[in-house]
């Protein structure tokens, strides 16, 4: 699958358009209003929940972007989104909080995060939201296994590493 064109003719925010000196932090909704502001695509990260949920955050960790610990993945959705991040009050999105605040707006690109386990229930949960979503996205991982089950599962969604 050759890349599309809406993936190559704008400038990239990756982890959206943060600035932590002005309290924008990455992967947050301030930080995706920015980007679409400046009509840029924009790159997220996501990863699953203790319940499965798909969460917008990079860290396999809390500790660099909020005042919480340990694992992301060891928290339900509900947990994690009470968890301030560090110099705001903004709180973790879900993947479909994200995609409602894109709307179509803007392309994404969604990297899927992994453990290099063979799980591949983020892939499965990424293409579950997105079949819903009207907008440009493409999903992407430097998991191989993820990039493969995400051809399995929607063949239609732009992918790769």
């Amino acid at each position: 699958m050759n890349a599309p064109d809406w993936l190559t003719a704008r400038p990239v925010a990756h982890r959206a358009l943060h600035d932590v000196a002005r309290g924008v932090i990455e992967n947050t909704a301030s930080a995706v209003d920015a980007a679409i502001a400046r009509a840029y695509a924009i790159e997220v990260d996501i990863q699953l929940s203790s319940d499965g949920e798909a969460m917008v955050f990079h860290d396999d960790t809390l500790e660099r972007l909020t005042f919480a610990a340990g694992r992301a993945d060891a928290l339900t959705c509900a947990e994690l989104k009470a968890i301030e991040m560090r110099g705001t009050a903004e709180r973790m999105m879900t993947l479909a909080e994200l995609l409602a605040c894109v709307a179509g707006k803007v392309p994404l690109v969604i990297e899927l995060k992994s453990r290099f386990d063979g799980d591949t229930a983020v892939a499965a949960r990424a293409a579950d939201i997105l079949a819903a979503y009207d907008g440009p996205a493409a999903l992407m991982s430097f998991d191989p296994d993820l990039v493969a089950a995400v051809r399995g599962l929607a063949p239609h969604i732009p992918r790769g590493i």
